[in-house]
């Protein structure tokens, strides 16, 4: 029996597990949570300028549940949800000084989301569209609640 062999032979495997393991991208640790960069985008029907994208970071738990990935402030509440496959639409209601009505969507891919919402003034029936998508940048730690 030779031995050299066998042990160059478990050498060489080590080896190639070595640079198969150096080549993964990390693993997140069990139990971090999820950095998104969010853009947002708000168009008015009869303005003729264009308002900026605005872009932020949210951190958001580990599994969210889909009404994380909507931006809202922080009078309004999901009032009507619906999920099929990777499409959640939703109704929201948002009260305080500019109360206001919203429906939308998000679709959501492989660490990405699209959505798009409608918002309606209460008190004016003015209405607005903003288009809204998001990618996950990397891990944080979100607040607890």
């Amino acid at each position: 029996m030779n031995l050299g062999n066998g042990n160059a032979a478990c050498a060489a495997k080590a080896l190639v597990c070595a640079i198969a393991f150096a080549a993964m991208p990390p693993a997140l640790a069990q139990g971090t949570d999820e950095q998104w960069e969010i853009s947002s985008k708000m168009e008015m029907p009869g303005m003729p300028i264009s308002l900026p994208a605005q872009v932020q970071r949210i951190c958001v738990g580990k599994s969210p549940k889909d009404d994380e990935f909507v931006p809202k402030q922080g009078d309004c509440k999901i009032v009507d949800s619906k999920r099929t496959g990777n499409k959640f639409t939703y109704k929201m209601s948002c009260t305080g000084n500019e109360p206001s009505t919203s429906e939308g969507e998000v679709v959501f891919g492989s660490g990405a989301y699209d959505g798009k919402m409608r918002i309606t003034m209460t008190k004016t029936g003015d209405s607005m569209q903003m288009a809204y998508s998001g990618k996950r940048v990397g891990s944080c730690t979100a607040p607890k609640k």
